[in-house]
């Protein structure tokens, strides 16, 4: 389980190498907690099929070896999110890092109408 968390962080320190610092006002914090994993994706989706009544909606490939897969049930009332890795020896862990409840119908939503900042410019150069 700590070697997905510390994946994670690894996965996740990409978003901030595009800039030099993170904002001054986001601060690190460590949160120990617990993660339910099994040893592969098909047994997650399992899983959440049976017990959650949930289903995949969304899969963000966050780098060749990580995903993050977000499931729901029918109703929209639960969500959960799930982090899924492999190793170089090509062996899975699959565990669901968050779950929760919410009014019908607000579990999981889509921005409809996106609107995303101009990519950077690099120095030097024009885009």
């Amino acid at each position: 389980m700590k070697k997905l968390l510390i994946s994670l962080a690894f996965v996740m320190s990409p978003a901030y190498a595009q800039n030099s610092s993170p904002p001054p006002d986001m601060f690190h914090q460590m949160v120990p907690f617990s993660l339910y994993c099994v040893n592969s994706f098909e047994r997650m989706v399992e899983i959440m099929h049976d017990d959650f009544k949930e289903v995949p909606l969304l899969m963000s490939h966050m780098s060749e070896i990580s995903t993050v897969i977000v499931f729901t049930n029918k109703d929209k009332t639960t969500s959960t999110y799930v982090g899924a890795k492999v190793d170089k020896q090509g062996n899975e862990e699959v565990c669901i890092l968050w779950s929760g409840k919410s009014e019908e119908g607000l579990s999981f939503s889509l921005n409809p109408n996106p609107v995303f900042p101009e990519p950077l410019k690099k120095q030097g150069t024009e885009l």
